[in-house]
């Protein structure tokens, strides 16, 4: 996960946050945040996961840097962005995120519009009554990815 931070400053220019002279509850100079987040995945083939996130989950890629191996995809939310690396020291491993989409509508139609992409499920939709349903997938790295809809 600290490789996932380190990349995803550098990435982002170091620019993420603009520091102010005083916080609003009087305390010491802190960080004012930017409406954005960049979460940094560490993916094997760099060409295979741009393909899945752009071409099966129909995200858009907005930049690809071969000299750094890395490119920014686009998810559709306000603000938020992926940025896939295929350099740098640390390697590709599941684990330590999971990646939780919100989906607008019925979560089980979205579900089958993955699966004839080729989108293979861990199991069924997961119900939290009252709260949330969550239907589980892995990206070409491993990394856990979830549709999440509401649940009525």
């Amino acid at each position: 996960m600290t490789g996932f931070i380190r990349w995803a400053a550098l990435a982002a220019g170091a620019a993420a946050a603009v520091f102010t002279p005083e916080t609003e509850h009087g305390g010491t100079a802190g960080p004012l945040w930017k409406p954005a987040l960049l979460v940094q995945l560490q993916v094997a083939d760099l060409d295979r996961s741009i393909r899945f996130y752009t071409e099966t989950l129909g995200f858009k890629l907005t930049e690809r840097r071969d000299d750094l191996q890395f490119a920014h995809v686009d998810c559709g939310v306000d603000g938020l962005q992926l940025g896939l690396s295929a350099g740098g020291k640390n390697s590709a491993g599941p684990g330590s995120v999971a990646l939780n989409f919100s989906v607008k509508g019925d979560i089980e139609a979205s579900r089958r519009a993955l699966e004839a992409r080729g989108v293979v499920f861990r199991g069924p939709t997961i119900v939290i009554p009252g709260k949330v349903r969550l239907a589980e997938f892995k990206d070409p790295d491993g990394h856990t990815v979830r549709l999440a809809g509401e649940d009525r």
